[in-house]
């Protein structure tokens, strides 16, 4: 299969579609977050921010009829709990590089 092959392939499309699905569904997101916080009203006047509102919902419904939810595909990624971060800071080694010893521990306990 030649490169022009993959570029015009049913996969890319359906891939390049979805993507432009999920682009106009964080495009919602962020004028929703806007609209909640009330920030909007320092960028947009409110005739202007109900009209982007329309506009994006009427693309999003676009593109969900050109590229539906997969059900096998596009499940929100789930975290495991060994992946959950731990905000305490790192411990510091006892020796450092070139066997330097850490006399003080400065930072706060």
């Amino acid at each position: 299969m030649t490169q022009s092959d993959s570029k015009s392939s049913p996969e890319a499309g359906r891939s390049l579609v979805v993507r432009w699905r999920i682009l106009a569904q964080k495009r919602l997101d962020h004028l929703v977050e806007l609209y909640e916080s009330g920030r909007w009203k320092l960028y947009y006047d409110e005739p202007e921010f109900l009209a982007m509102i329309q506009e994006t919902r009427s693309a999003l419904k676009v593109w969900h009829e050109l590229a539906p939810l997969d059900p096998q595909f596009d499940q929100p990624a789930g975290i495991a709990p060994s992946e959950v971060l731990d905000d305490s800071p790192p411990l510091l080694p006892s020796v450092l590089v070139n066997q330097v010893a850490v006399e003080h521990e400065l930072r706060k306990a």
